[in-house]
């Protein structure tokens, strides 16, 4: 592998283990972040669960609609794998110069195509484990809320709220978490063009993120909508 497939390998894997925890924390924008805003919004849907009149079933709807997409997204993650890991045990003179790639980029040794089609089915498997930690701990939650106390009832308001979000936001994060590895899936496919559209496509595809994340328009609601909370 000659230095400049190296080098785009190696940025690539830095920017993608990097990314989660700088948005988790807010970057670029800490304090308007939809990451971060949807915290504090997550964290007043919950105390309105335990407040309002009415009983939880439209909670458990909101809750069920998010598995199902989950499911989706974690079942179409599985056998997009499965149909990219045959090409793991194709033959050595796969393709022969044929296909759209090989109009646009040169013919690779054997091991050389499999590395990149190892590299897409590592960001597509990270999503899906994800997608999967994801329905798990939704499942707590709506357990969490159904046990939580009625309003005939003698409660910690404050504590169980606290609760409540300690379950809810890493259900939903692990969800976020699984949709943005779409993103490094996209770039991650760029490298059978070569190695410069590679990182060109790997920065694109984070700075699309973060502009989605801290500019977008979804991005400006919901940080309106949190500071009518605060």
């Amino acid at each position: 592998m000659d230095f400049l497939n190296v080098a785009a390998i190696v940025f690539f894997l830095l920017v993608w283990v990097a990314v989660e925890p700088l948005m988790a924390a807010g970057w670029p924008r800490r304090n308007d972040s939809l990451s971060v805003d949807m915290v504090r919004i997550r964290t007043a849907w919950m105390r309105e669960v335990l407040t309002r009149d009415n009983n939880f079933i439209g909670d458990a709807a909101i809750l069920g609609h998010t598995i199902n997409s989950a499911s989706f997204f974690g079942s179409a993650n599985l056998i997009v794998i499965v149909g990219l890991s045959g090409a793991l045990f194709m033959e050595p003179n796969y393709g022969s110069g044929g296909g759209l790639i090989a109009m646009f980029a040169a013919q690779d040794p054997a091991w050389f195509f499999q590395c990149k089609v190892l590299l897409i089915m590592a960001t597509l498997l990270r999503g899906l484990s994800d997608f999967i930690w994801a329905v798990r701990q939704i499942n707590y939650c709506l357990a969490a809320i159904g046990a939580s106390p009625s309003r005939d009832e003698e409660r910690d308001i404050a504590g169980w709220t606290n609760a409540l979000t300690l379950v809810l936001n890493p259900a939903l994060r692990s969800f976020s978490v699984g949709v943005r590895s779409y993103y490094f899936t996209f770039a991650a496919a760029f490298w059978f063009l070569g190695p410069i559209p590679f990182a060109v496509a790997t920065i694109l595809s984070v700075g699309i993120l973060i502009w989605r994340q801290s500019w977008s328009d979804a991005a400006k609601g919901i940080m309106a909508i949190r500071k009518l909370l605060d």
